[in-house]
């Protein structure tokens, strides 16, 4: 009997660590790929890619980015951070779910959250955020940023600033 309570545990372990290998692995191959898009979208927008080493966000709410891009529409500074994780049965049919955060660096205004038609802003320390499912594509990247931008030029009290500044 504790032979085969011994045999359970140690194949469910090792059925762990595999879909926990696979999953690596998956995220790994997606970072791959969508990082020379990024890259060549930076250079576009005359700003700059972080990778996993120097990745970060403006919010503290999003813990551990594997991509930044920073970049500058006019007068606003803007990071977007792409993050994944595995989800799935892991069984090896795990798959990769994206989020991305764009953050728009504004003068302080009180926090609030203001739904509209195709995304919601969330104003906070400082910063407005919009938070993103899924993987987006450069050219849905730099169009979404850009209404986020025209929405933020049309709004009394919400200027914008320089992130490095202090609050």
């Amino acid at each position: 009997m504790i032979t085969i309570v011994v045999v359970v545990v140690v194949a469910f372990t090792v059925m762990a660590l595999l879909g926990k290998g696979f999953a690596s692995a998956q995220r790994a191959n997606a970072l791959a790929e969508q990082t020379p898009l990024l890259a060549e979208l930076a250079e576009s927008l005359g700003g700059e890619l972080m990778g996993p080493d120097k990745a970060s966000t403006w919010s503290p709410k999003l813990r551990w980015p594997a991509l930044t891009l920073a970049f500058q529409r006019g007068p606003w500074h803007v990071r977007v951070s792409e993050t994944s994780r595995a989800r799935g049965p892991g069984r090896g049919d795990t798959n990769v779910i994206f989020a991305h955060w764009i953050e728009i660096a504004t003068v302080p205004v009180p926090h609030r959250r203001l739904p509209l038609e195709f995304f919601e802003l969330i104003f906070e320390d400082g910063f407005v955020r919009v938070e993103c499912g899924g993987q987006i594509q450069a050219d849905e990247l730099v169009f979404l940023v850009d209404m986020i931008v025209e929405t933020l030029d049309l709004m009394s009290g919400v200027e914008p600033r320089d992130p490095s500044a202090i609050v």
